[in-house]
């Protein structure tokens, strides 16, 4: 899988929201984008993602220029006024709609049992506002790749909500390790705090993505190498 964005950019009702910019990532990559907080940020993941008209460029999933696919298989999450929950809303509400979203059971046991698996049980009568930042970004992060077809994530200015940087760059890196391709926009601060070439808004010249090593899977012992271990042991 690979996202090309060639030269996309977007304008607002008074001013350009997102000058020319290229990148792409591949599955088991992670990009950071870079760029001064504001508009620009969640144009960049609307525009990347499908769901905003582009003035100028294109953007193609596996050399497809196909607006419906990259809804379906690139998710943003936690952009401001698109996919950014009600902070006043329980969590286990939000969770909720998000398993439904996903096409998963989303009653209350479906619910509480999920926030268990995902060590949040704790939150589940918590506002969302009241979440650590780490458990907000990783639980909506959760939930985003929980539906099927999404093979690109995009996770929009997660610094502007404070904490340490490093933690939603591992959480992305961990996505990636996965064979997701992964996109964090972010400040310019966060990028030089983390020592990571990043992508830059505005510009087509891009750093190489950061290549993450697949997870290994597990293989699993043979009852002969069972009993030998036994016998081994004995």
């Amino acid at each position: 899988m690979e996202l090309e964005a060639a030269g996309i950019s977007v304008r607002g009702p008074h001013a350009p929201m997102l000058h020319a910019t290229s990148l792409s990532v591949a599955d088991h990559q992670v990009v950071l984008l870079t760029g001064y907080p504001g508009a620009g940020h969640v144009a960049a993941s609307l525009g990347l993602s499908g769901r905003l008209k582009l003035d100028t460029g294109s953007v193609r999933l596996d050399g497809k220029a196909d607006a419906a696919m990259l809804r379906r298989r690139v998710a943003v999450v936690d952009t401001p006024g698109i996919t950014e929950p009600d902070d006043a809303l329980p969590v286990q509400t939000v969770v909720g709609e998000e398993l439904a979203i996903a096409g998963r059971k989303a009653g209350r046991k479906a619910v509480l049992e999920w926030l268990n698996e995902h060590d949040a049980a704790e939150h589940a009568d918590k506002r969302f506002e009241h979440l650590p930042v780490a458990v907000r970004t990783r639980l909506l992060t959760e939930l985003t790749v929980a539906r099927p077809d999404v093979q690109v994530v995009i996770l929009t200015m997660p610094d502007r909500h404070g904490g340490d940087p490093h933690e939603w760059y591992e959480l992305g890196r961990g996505l990636a390790a996965q064979g997701y391709g992964v996109i964090i926009t972010c400040a310019d601060a966060s990028a030089r705090l983390l020592d990571v070439k990043a992508a830059r808004m505005g510009e087509t010249d891009q750093p190489d993505p950061v290549q993450v090593t697949p997870i290994a899977p597990v293989e699993p012992v043979t009852p002969i190498e069972e009993e030998e271990e036994v016998e081994t042991e004995a």
